[in-house]
């Protein structure tokens, strides 16, 4: 979808490279900029903008691979890799600062995405054409682009805010409206955060209710009701957390790949468990393969993403977990260290899917939310299925140790998927785990948006 961003526009295309380039406000327009109004005129250009729209999450800075992979490099999973990358290797060390060029880039290629919905939404304005085809394509539409703003909402407040503390003033700059060259967003609430991306996700739900297309490449009910339960689980909201996770697992359209067959998520696409994935091709490439395995004897210098010894051994303790034949420990230029095999297709393909959300997530919130009296079906399902065994009532006697198994299933199930460092947060683990202050629970806001805001955005404490 990359190569297809038929969104930009001069104006759009000028605002993107000026915010890719250091801009550091979250104005996404130029004074060259052509109105939102005057760029969609027909469902055509409405349905070009939306895949426009869908290419802004692609990019590498976002689920082209670093959003994901940074994360699971901020963690005990993963150990930086070479080029001598200052700036990567402060992820490795957790020790990020405001400075760093990965962070600056994640924040600008996320506030794209909100950019671009926002552009969609305004945009939708000009459309005159009143028929029922029309008005249903407006709804898929708008539908899409709410929960995809909402996606980069909620990825930016994970990143960046108190996303685990709903007292917290460190949420961030939620963007609702296309805005100008003059345009400051303060830092709302953590709870006010919250409340817009449930607002547009809920708005999403009805929107789109009538769409019985799972296409796990495009934004559907069963998409949204995945996300609404991650959210809500980060919101420690552990009822309606079950009960939206409840409504995938039952959609009916996902299924837990078997001991047998579960590496075959990551070698074909959209496999069962997809419940959203973003596609990559030869035309339209991912970041993942080069990232994190380049080829069969490659050095260590020429990845960026390492699987860390702590992983292998934390694998190796759990006897009979087929989850470690993902991982390669056997090359001598990664030792004692090694890499993940989730992306280790064809180096010339490079065609590595993003994969968003998997229904082994589902059940994993559930076990958690449900907790031990409730969830624990739920948590021995992933393990079967991974070639484990059942774990029984006197293997998780208390809370304590039953939260301590659904954060090990979480681990072993979901290592460098983007994961592990917002659930070593948002549960509170990052000092114990990781042994650094609690502050560095979130990443800084690049200090390049501070300056340029005059400091309307404030820093999150302790950077």
């Amino acid at each position: 979808m990359k190569k297809l961003l038929s969104i930009s526009t001069l104006g759009l295309a000028v605002a993107a490279l000026t915010l890719l380039n250091g801009c550091s406000k979250l104005n996404q327009s130029s004074t060259t900029s052509v109105p939102a109004s005057k760029l969609f005129k027909d469902t055509v250009s409405l349905n070009e903008a939306l895949v426009g729209l869908y290419s802004t999450l692609e990019v590498q800075e976002y689920y082209g691979a670093f959003y994901p992979m940074l994360a699971d490099l901020n963690s005990d999973n993963g150990i930086s890799g070479g080029y001598n990358n200052t700036s990567l290797d402060e992820f490795g060390a957790y020790s990020v600062t405001s400075s760093n060029v990965f962070v600056q880039n994640m924040y600008v290629a996320l506030y794209y995405t909100i950019a671009t919905a926002n552009a969609i939404l305004a945009g939708e304005n000009g459309i005159t054409d009143t028929s029922a085809e029309t008005l249903q394509l407006l709804a898929s539409v708008k539908g899409q682009a709410l929960a995809i703003r909402a996606l980069a909402h909620f990825d930016l407040l994970r990143a960046f805010g108190y996303h685990w503390d709903l007292t917290s003033p460190y949420g961030i700059p939620v963007v609702t409206t296309v805005q100008t060259a003059s345009d400051i967003v303060a830092r709302s609430t953590v709870a006010d955060t919250y409340t817009a991306i449930l607002s547009d996700l809920n708005q999403s739900a009805t929107l789109l209710s009538g769409d019985a297309a799972r296409n796990a490449n495009y934004i559907n009910p069963a998409i949204v009701n995945a996300l609404l339960a991650r959210v809500y689980l980060y919101m420690k909201d552990y009822t309606d957390a079950a009960n939206y996770a409840t409504l995938v697992i039952d959609d009916g359209s996902f299924s837990l790949l078997d001991q047998n067959n579960f590496p075959s998520i990551y070698t074909q696409k959209l496999s069962k468990e997809s419940v959203f994935e973003l596609p990559f091709n030869q035309q339209n490439q991912s970041e993942y393969n080069i990232s994190t395995y380049a080829r069969p004897d490659a050095a260590s210098t020429e990845v960026f993403f390492i699987a860390s010894q702590d992983l292998q051994n934390f694998l190796l303790s759990r006897p009979a977990d087929l989850r470690i034949n993902l991982l390669d420990y056997s090359s001598p230029n990664f030792y004692p260290n090694g890499r993940t095999l989730k992306y280790s297709s064809d180096i010339s393909q490079k065609d590595n899917s993003a994969y968003v959300i998997r229904i082994a997530e589902m059940y994993m919130i559930r076990a958690e939310a449900l907790g031990r009296s409730g969830g624990l079906g739920d948590l021995n399902l992933v393990r079967v299925n991974r070639g484990l065994a059942a774990l029984g009532p006197s293997d998780v006697p208390d809370d304590a140790t039953y939260a301590q198994a659904v954060s090990d299933e979480d681990r072993a199930e979901f290592n460098f998927e983007g994961h592990r460092y917002f659930d070593l947060a948002r549960t509170g683990q990052v000092a114990d785990v990781l042994g650094v202050p609690a502050t560095n629970s979130v990443f800084p806001i690049p200090l390049a948006q501070i300056n340029a805001t005059h400091g309307i955005v404030v820093q999150n404490p302790g950077y």
